[in-house]
Formats: C-alpha cells, sequence, structure tokens
C-alpha cells in the first residue's frame, strides 16, 4: 500500500548546547503531512516553532543539534542526508520562504539574479530560459512589470513586494513542500490578505503540501487544514482547524484564542490574556510545563508530565484534565 504521508516526523529532539547548559528547543514532537496538506503551527516565541522547521530543510545552526528522533521525506530518511543530498533536497524538494525579507535577500545582488540562481543550480535549464520562467513566476506571484523588476535590487522594492519575490523563490523549483516561517508578520493587514490569498491559489494550482509558521491563529483558520499547537518545545495540542476552534481542549488553545479579538463579535468582549511568562528553556519545570501558568494546574501537573490522549480521530492533547483516572486533587496555589 502506498504512503500517503509526504512527510513524517517521529519524537524529533533538538537542543543547543551552550556554555550555561543544555537548552531543548524541542523535546519529542510528532506529527504526518500528507500531500498536499496544508498544516498551521502556533504557538507564542520561543516554543520551538522555527527550529523544528530548520531541522526539516537542514538548516540548523550551531550549536543546535538533532538529539533524538527521525524525520522521514517521501520514506527517506533525511537526518542521514551528506552535504550534496541535502543541497539537492533543499530547493528541488523542498523550499522555505523567511520571516524577514529584507535580511533574506542578497542586497547586492538584483532580484533576477536570485531568482535564476535557484533555477539554474537546481535545473539543467540555460541562463535565458530561467530568466523566462523567472519573470513568468514573478507574474504569478502579482508583481507589476516583472520585467523591470529582474534588474533591480531588493532595497528598491516596498516590503510587500519583496515578500512576493521570497515567495517567488521558493516556488520557482516547484516543491512538494513549502515552510512558511512568518511570512506575513512584517506586513500590514491589506498585504496580508493578499499574500494569504496568492498561498492559496499557488497550493491549489500545484498541490504542494505546507507548513506554516504563525502566532495568527486568525491567518491559521484561513490557510489551514490542521493544526498544531507548541509550547516549551512540545505539540501539547493537535486537530482539524474545526476541532482546534470549535472544540479545544488543552488550557493553552483555550488562553490563545480567548487573547484572540473575534470579528463575529455581538457585543464587547473583553480579551483574556494568559497569566505569567514563558517557561524558562535552560531549567524547565517539572511536570506540566505549562502548569505554573494554568488556571486549572493540579498537583499532579506539577509532578508528572501529561499523557497524550486522544479526543476524537485526528485529535489529541497533552492534559491532566482529559485523563478519567486523574486524582482530580485541588488547585495548587502555583
Amino acid at each position: 500500500m502506498e504512503n500517503k504521508n509526504l512527510l513524517e516526523i517521529k519524537d524529533l529532539e533538538i537542543s543547543f548546547f551552550t556554555p550555561v547548559g543544555e537548552v531543548k528547543a524541542v523535546g519529542g514532537i510528532s506529527y504526518d503531512l500528507q500531500y498536499g496538506e496544508v498544516m498551521g503551527i502556533v504557538g507564542e516565541s520561543g516554543s520551538g516553532k522555527s527550529v523544528e522547521a530548520y531541522s526539516i530543510i537542514g538548516l540548523l545552526q550551531e550549536p543546535g543539534k538533532v538529539v533524538g528522533g527521525s524525520i522521514t521525506f517521501e520514506g527517506e530518511d533525511i537526518l542521514s542526508y551528506d552535504k550534496e543530498q541535502m543541497q539537492n533536497f533543499r530547493g528541488n524538494k523542498v523550499s522555505m520562504i523567511f520571516q524577514n525579507p529584507m535580511t533574506s535577500l542578497n542586497p547586492v545582488y538584483t532580484i533576477g539574479n536570485q531568482l535564476t540562481e535557484a533555477l539554474t543550480c537546481h535545473t539543467k535549464i540555460g541562463k535565458s530560459e530561467a530568466h523566462g520562467q523567472a519573470v513568468e513566476m514573478l507574474r504569478q506571484v502579482g508583481i507589476n512589470n516583472p520585467e523591470k523588476r529582474m534588474g533591480q535590487y531588493p532595497h528598491e522594492l516596498s516590503g510587500g513586494m519583496r515578500q512576493r519575490v521570497m515567495i517567488a523563490m521558493a516556488l520557482i523549483c516547484r516543491p512538494k513542500l513549502l515552510i512558511a516561517d512568518e511570512p506575513t508578520t512584517a506586513l500590514d493587514v491589506t498585504i496580508q490578505a493578499q499574500i494569504l490569498e496568492l498561498m492559496k491559489e499557488i497550493q491549489q494550482q500545484t498541490q504542494m503540501a505546507i507548513i506554516f509558521i504563525t502566532h495568527n491563529l486568525g491567518v491559521v483558520a484561513e490557510i489551514c487544514d490542521k493544526v498544531s499547537v507548541m509550547y516549551a518545545g512540545r505539540i501539547i495540542e493537535q486537530g482539524t482547524v474545526d476541532q482546534i476552534f470549535y472544540n479545544p481542549k488543552h488550557p493553552y488553545t483555550l488562553g490563545l484564542l480567548r487573547s484572540m479579538p473575534r470579528v463575529d463579535a455581538t457585543e464587547y468582549e473583553r480579551l483574556i490574556p494568559i497569566e505569567g511568562t514563558p517557561v524558562d528553556m535552560l531549567n524547565l519545570p517539572t511536570g506540566c510545563h505549562f502548569g505554573p501558568r494554568c488556571d486549572h494546574c493540579m498537583k499532579i501537573c506539577l509532578k508528572k508530565e501529561p499523557p497524550r490522549v486522544e479526543i476524537e480521530e485526528g485529535h489529541h492533547a497533552k492534559c491532566w484534565l482529559l485523563t478519567k483516572n486523574c486524582e482530580r486533587t485541588e488547585k495548587t496555589d502555583a
């Protein structure tokens, strides 16, 4: 039977070995991504979203290191790739849109140079054909007068146009997987909506899979099929968009949703922030990492890490409140 999964991540662990100790940035996450599927990864800054994505594309920098688990792409172990195999994999099969297009684009090369380089590196076409394909790709991502833009430098373009160039660069080799690391964070709302619409159109045309990393739950609802909620390097809840938005089970997920303004609200609703501060990744608390900030924290939460509980098909969360055999002791002062 043919495997439906394009990407499989099993018990992935990533640590940064610093002079002051080991930072366990990702602590044993697992998920599958099917062909043509869009998955959102949400969570506050420092939860391990981008680090996990960099490990897939082989861009994890020292002192970061994958210390456990596996990453399988179309049945092949990515972590066993040598430098040449990874270069061929990166661009041909998987591409990435980075957070800041101004720092991701090379300021001393023209837009045309940077786009055609990606094609000539990964395909056997000539410079003339590469130029033509690059112009067409700029046109597809909604850049006006693409021939002129090919000769311009990044600083001559607006923020929205630079982001469109980054999308064009990521898509020009027609990858099977696109990793979008907060691609709309630095853009205004109007341009953000245009970029999201563009990504949806291209995804539907090419049937590529997308991992969409963001803080914005509104963006997730707009573009994603399923969602992974990360906290302190772990996936604490995962499910379809409908399951996460209409039937959230983890207190952290509920907190994220309560802190987001709703456009369909019929009356004034006060936004409720999540109390406390993110955990110190050098000194992770015992038990549930969200326990010290949780309104429902029990004694067991501060002693033992909660198990993964399946709520319904495709929807699971890690919380002691979901376990039937949990001794519901009184709330602690934590």
